[in-house]
């Protein structure tokens, strides 16, 4: 499935912030009014909102794009249902 113009230009940005990349004051300002992104320190990092908005996005349009922080979660959640059979 196709994202909108709207969806893709959100999930552009949105990677943008992920990956640390310099992006104008307008996008970082939406990003902050949506709820999707805060600063911490000198850094924009995604919020919980944040996450879980570029995990539909991406889901949408078939990827799988992760912090290696979210893949541990996951790891770890996976070891536990295992352990659990």
């Amino acid at each position: 499935m196709a994202l909108s113009k709207t969806q893709s230009r959100k999930l552009g940005i949105i990677l943008a912030v992920m990956f640390r990349e310099e992006l104008d004051d307008i996008y970082i300002t939406e990003m902050i009014e949506g709820g999707y992104v805060e600063l911490d320190g000198r850094d924009y990092v995604l919020t919980a909102k944040g996450l879980d908005e570029k995990n539909r996005l991406c889901t949408l349009c078939g990827l799988n794009i992760k912090y290696s922080s979210e893949r541990k979660k996951e790891d770890k959640l996976d070891n536990q249902i295992k352990k659990s059979l």
